[in-house]
């Protein structure tokens, strides 16, 4: 509850009191100051530097990463530590960035769900879309939690195995008893189920506003997670109704001619890895699967010395490559088309699993090469389709979320091993590992995030 409340006295400044009528309207209640106007809200609900990033501290965890020799005496211990699977990533002086800006991001929505409807000098349509807004952003906060710091979601079992506090009200003074991956994922559900309810729009102006289409990735993206491989597809399906446009990177002159993410056709929901894991080393074995014909190595990596600190290897290049204001882990076209195959594969449908990814290979090969993938079982169906998630999310992170819910599998799960400075790591399937420990200074300040 103290670390609750600390965090919070950081945040509260800056939307309470620091220049607020700079962008809201607001009014002196006792020693606290209040939105008051619809209009308030919808500055609150606009503020995407503060909803944007969404972790990032994984990616160095997967097996997309690889830390070459000299590169490791220059990392930092966070970077160290998390490459290395650790049960503790950060020391006394340093705080988690993924859980303070995820937490943040929840207790801001927190605060539109609790007040928007309430609002003045708004219309009802304009009160229901902030309303609506704000239940995605907090469903894709959980979503990204309870798979950092929670054990994976197992559909044989009762997911009784406690994950992250579950907060839904915008108070200072809230215990932080740790829930259940079974309840953070049925929240979720209810978030995602709840902007559906009250009107949100099918399209936004912006990629980085929450969308009818983006709820539907996001349940495709969660029903993956939980093995819930047909309502998986459905909301895929659905997404890819709405919006199924695919970048032909042959229409490229280099590859700075990467769209940046506002304006990138493939992007349903903007959502971005932190700044600080980009150029990450990428694992040779992973940049050796690309094919000579697949343009995605020359548009997606680049050589690492263009960053601090700097490797030999190659890293991921979208961000430098555009103008950018981050990397995108939000939902996109891609994933969708990915997603659907990955299902249809499970579901017997081989057939109709390469039809999806041949759709998507079109686009990432070059003219007149073959693309085209076959597969005559499920099997053969489902490797392809993971063997073209690792390509298509290099350097995203993805990968990491993909490690754990396939160790469920005895078929796919493996065992991976690293060497750091002389010594020897190794990550088992479903270790500990797989769960990034919570801060021990939240604990020490809040005692029951570690019961």
């Amino acid at each position: 509850m103290k670390f609750l409340k600390i965090t919070l006295y950081i945040i509260l400044p800056l939307l309470l009191l620091n220049s607020c009528r700079d962008y809201v309207e607001v009014e002196p209640v006792g020693n606290n100051r209040i939105l008051k106007y619809t209009s308030d809200y919808r500055a609150l609900a606009n503020a995407y530097n503060t909803y944007s990033a969404s972790g990032g501290m994984y990616l160095l965890a997967d097996a997309d990463v690889e830390f070459p020799t000299a590169f490791q005496a220059r990392v930092s211990t966070i970077w160290a530590n998390s490459y290395t699977w650790k049960s503790r990533i950060f020391d006394e002086s340093q705080g988690d960035s993924d859980w303070i800006n995820l937490y943040q991001t929840i207790y801001y929505n927190n605060a539109i769900i609790k007040g928007v409807m309430k609002s003045e000098k708004g219309t009802e349509a304009e009160k229901k879309q902030i309303y609506a807004e704000a239940f995605v952003h907090r469903a894709f906060a959980y979503l990204q939690l309870v798979n950092i710091y929670g054990p994976q979601f197992d559909p044989t079992t009762s997911n009784a195995e406690k994950s992250v506090p579950l907060l839904l009200t915008p108070e200072l003074f809230s215990s932080l008893e740790r829930s259940s991956v079974d309840v953070i994922y049925k929240q979720i559900l209810s978030d995602l189920q709840s902007a559906l309810a009250n009107d949100l729009v099918d399209t936004p102006d912006f990629n980085v506003l929450p969308s009818k289409k983006a709820v539907y990735g996001i349940l495709a993206r969660t029903y993956l997670y939980m093995g819930q491989y047909q309502l998986s597809l459905d909301n895929a399906e659905k997404a890819l109704s709405m919006q199924k446009e695919l970048i032909d990177l042959n229409t490229f002159a280099t590859a700075y001619s990467y769209p940046v993410l506002v304006s990138n056709p493939e992007i349903i929901f903007s959502k971005t890895l932190l700044n600080g894991y980009n150029g990450a080393p990428l694992a040779q074995d992973l940049l050796n699967s690309f094919s000579s014909d697949d343009l995605r190595y020359n548009y997606y990596t680049i050589l690492g010395n263009v960053f601090n600190p700097s490797h030999t290897g190659r890293a991921f290049g979208i961000a430098t490559y555009s103008p950018t204001n981050g990397i995108n882990i939000g939902v996109s076209v891609p994933e969708m088309y990915l997603t659907a195959a990955e299902c249809y594969a499970r579901l017997g449908q081989p057939q109709k699993a390469v039809d999806y990814l041949n759709i998507l290979r079109a686009k990432r090969y070059k003219t007149g090469s073959v693309y085209q993938v076959n597969a005559t079982t499920n099997a053969e169906a489902l490797n392809l389709v993971l063997t073209e998630r690792q390509k298509e999310f290099i350097g995203r992170g993805f990968r990491w979320f993909d490690q754990r819910r396939l160790n469920l599998d005895p078929n796919l799960q493996k065992t991976y091993t690293r060497v750091f400075k002389n010594e020897n790591f190794t990550l088992t399937p479903n270790s500990a590992g797989y769960v990034f420990p919570i801060h021990q200074n939240y604990i020490d300040f809040n005692p029951e995030l570690g019961q």
